[in-house]
């Protein structure tokens, strides 16, 4: 199953020509070693070209980086991410998909799938980084929420 290249939110907003989807995995990781979490933080440029991200505006950036755009970078949270794309049965997920954790809230905390059982987003411990979605903490709070682009 493959990645379409146009998407469209819908209801006609947001247009976006993107490349190949899973790629966006990839381009998160420049920022592995490399940035800072910050609740709230990376929601204009001045702070994504330094590395300060929370985990929406990380994984925001990530997709914009490919040419995808979902919403605006000022009110983007996970709430507007999960708004975002298509639901995915969590079998079917495939690498590119948004993943939704329940941390201080529902969908509290957004990541996208790497595959092999992994995500790279934004975590208030680590920056960006992989983490597991079957084990430890991640794996606890990991939801079942996917959410495909294209």
């Amino acid at each position: 199953m493959g990645y379409m290249d146009t998407y469209t939110d819908g209801d006609g907003g947001v247009e976006a020509v993107a490349g190949d989807i899973p790629d966006v995995v990839e381009v998160g990781e420049q920022w592995i070693g490399n940035s800072e979490y910050d609740f709230g933080g990376g929601r204009n440029e001045v702070e994504q070209a330094a590395g300060i991200f929370d985990c929406s505006s990380f994984v925001h950036w990530a997709f914009e980086e490919m040419g995808v755009q979902l919403g605006s970078l000022g009110s983007v949270t996970t709430d507007t991410l999960y708004e975002e794309g298509q639901s995915v049965d969590p079998d079917d997920m495939q690498p590119g998909d948004m993943v939704f954790f329940n941390t201080y809230k529902y969908n509290g905390h957004v990541g996208i799938y790497a595959g092999d059982g992994q995500f790279i987003g934004a975590q208030s411990s680590t920056g960006v980084a992989y983490e597991s979605l079957e084990y430890g903490y991640w794996g606890q709070t990991f939801n079942g929420n996917v959410q495909r682009i294209g």
